[in-house]
């Protein structure tokens, strides 16, 4: 048995995901009869003839310790394009992989916002999610299947640029117009949060007005950290500036009414992900009765970019009634 270890201690890691003659950086166990078993140093390679003799023997999952949980997502990320690409992983398993990659790095920016190149990782992490999602058209819908129903501010993100990459693709939008730019500026669009202080972010009741007007300025904030960080280029700004913004010139922090496609794209992604998902101080409610509730909104929301995420929920619930 190694080192005392519990299983609470471990989290699996599938062979799907295990790259050839790459050294993973941390430490793979088994299963024994006894407990775990070190199986493999984190410096030494996982070669070919370890996956066939695991899969002769009939083993599915190794496992890392979750104190090596950054470790496992760098190495995750270094191969994220080559998961997603892999013929073997099953469409289920690149979705979970995709999403808890851009939510651990989420979350990481969210506790260092000033690291470019936290920002930089998350670039390229966005740019293999969207090259996934653009070879198979249906990729991300298997990501919206999976996505949490609490709220975190680094699971909100994560949510809303899976929204923003499908809203974007139903309005048109490809590789080449702007699609990694979108859904790199609707994974960065609430990093000004980070600088909310977190009696007030992570507040159980409703929010005064002076508390209010401070995480206000987390769109202001958003933009300023996205502008120091060379990784994201000036054309993501709008997603993080304008979410927040409404048509009808209600919004904040501007009160403008000329949103940019991003902007309103991003806005609608933004508030149905709030309605949908647990919050301190309110249960989430039902797709339909987001939809409905966006719906009732009239002028505020872009009707397109609606239409657009009534379509997407569409596909998503009718896909669910199928796999049930």
């Amino acid at each position: 048995m190694a080192d005392d270890l519990k299983m609470e201690d471990l989290a699996p890691i599938s062979l799907e995901i295990m790259r050839l003659d790459k050294v993973p950086g941390f430490d793979l166990y088994i299963m024994g009869a006894k407990g775990p078993v070190l199986y493999r140093e984190r410096n030494v390679r996982f070669t070919r003839r370890n996956l066939s003799s695991l899969l002769e023997n009939n083993v599915q999952f190794l496992y890392f310790k979750k104190d090596d949980e950054d470790n496992y997502y760098q190495y995750i990320e270094d191969n994220l394009g080559r998961i997603v690409q892999d013929v073997e992983v099953p469409q289920t398993k690149k979705a979970s992989v995709a999403y808890d990659t851009s939510a651990h790095l989420a979350h990481q920016m969210m506790v260092e916002p000033e690291s470019g190149q936290l920002v930089k990782r998350a670039a390229r992490v966005m740019d293999s999610i969207v090259t996934f999602t653009s070879k198979d058209k249906t990729a991300y819908k298997d990501i919206i299947q999976i996505l949490p129903r609490d709220y975190y501010t680094h699971t909100h993100c994560a949510n809303v640029a899976t929204y923003s990459l499908a809203l974007g693709r139903l309005m048109g939008l490809t590789v080449s117009s702007g699609l990694w730019e979108l859904t790199l500026g609707a994974l960065l669009h609430d990093i000004g949060k980070s600088k909310v202080p977190p009696e007030i972010l992570n507040k159980k009741g409703r929010l005064t007005e002076a508390e209010f007007e401070i995480v206000k300025k987390h769109v202001e904030w958003g933009v300023e950290i996205a502008s120091k960080a060379p990784a994201v280029p000036k054309k993501s700004y709008p997603a993080i500036s304008q979410h927040h913004e409404r048509l009808l010139g209600k919004g904040y922090p501007a009160g403008i009414t000329d949103l940019h496609l991003f902007g309103r794209i991003v806005a609608v992604a933004d508030t149905f992900d709030a309605i949908t998902t647990n919050r301190p101080y309110e249960r989430r409610r039902s797709s339909f009765e987001a939809l409905s509730v966006i719906q009732a909104m009239k002028g505020e929301f872009d009707q397109g970019v609606v239409m657009a995420l009534i379509e997407v929920m569409a596909a998503r619930e009718c896909k669910l009634r199928i796999s049930v």
